[in-house]
């Protein structure tokens, strides 16, 4: 490889990332303010993982049974295959101020992305009923994880008790226009509290469109090193 190979190499960034696909108005969903609580994930469209995460992944092809009286091997039929899941342990660590906002930043930014637009201000603005966003992972490279679209589909986190828990400053706009209608038990609610040492479990499911797959997939080019995304 030659050096100048090497320098490109070095220079892209293989780690894991889970973002928003391109196109999403960042200003909207993440807002106009540093202050915002999501504000860290603006420039990378969502999370880009500090520490390599664990991930454990296995892939099933599924077949039906026959089976013939008196015999003692049973006919199996291929029905069909379905791609792997894409479950994440991930550390995130609060050393320094912005690391913690970063943390902070993710767990709003999963609990957002596991929900579906409601209320009546979902209705004014045309968005009611809208499931929660799709979004694509990245990791390794391209016959890792290259862009793969995948929805959320549960994740969890365990506050401990054995970790010292450090302030982070936010911007909470609207408490202070309405004290009654966004009342609040912390007299200071611009602080969130948040762990230094932290671990999430993330389980993500691959959401392929149904035209990609008709359109795009061709098992002839993935053994050929084309095809990059589908896992």
């Amino acid at each position: 490889m030659s050096e100048e190979a090497k320098a490109k190499v070095r220079n892209i960034d293989y780690r894991a990332k889970l973002q928003l696909f391109r196109g999403v108005d960042t200003e909207e969903f993440f807002g106009d303010t540093e202050l915002n609580v999501m504000a860290p994930l603006k420039a990378n469209r969502g999370i880009v993982f500090p520490y390599t995460p664990s991930i454990y992944v296995s892939r099933a092809a599924n077949y039906g049974t026959f089976d013939f009286k008196g015999s003692n091997y049973p006919l199996h039929s291929f029905i069909n295959s379905t791609p792997p899941m894409i479950p994440l342990i991930a550390t995130f660590t609060a050393g320094s101020k912005e690391e913690a906002r970063y943390t902070l930043a993710v767990l709003r930014f999963l609990n957002v992305m596991a929900q579906a637009d409601f209320g009546e201000k979902a209705v004014a603005n045309g968005k009611f009923g809208a499931p929660p966003m799709l979004m694509q992972f990245s990791y390794l490279g391209p016959f890792g994880f290259d862009r793969v679209p995948c929805i959320l589909t549960d994740w969890n986190v365990m506050f401990s008790n054995t970790v010292d828990y450090v302030p982070v400053e936010h911007d909470t706009v609207g408490f202070q226009a309405d004290q009654d209608k966004f009342a609040s038990s912390f007299g200071d609610k611009n602080v969130t509290y948040v762990p230094t040492d932290v671990e999430f479990t993330i389980n993500l499911q691959p959401q392929y469109s149904p035209r990609r797959i008709r359109k795009d997939f061709n098992l002839d080019d993935m053994k050929k090193g084309r095809n990059i995304g589908f896992l």
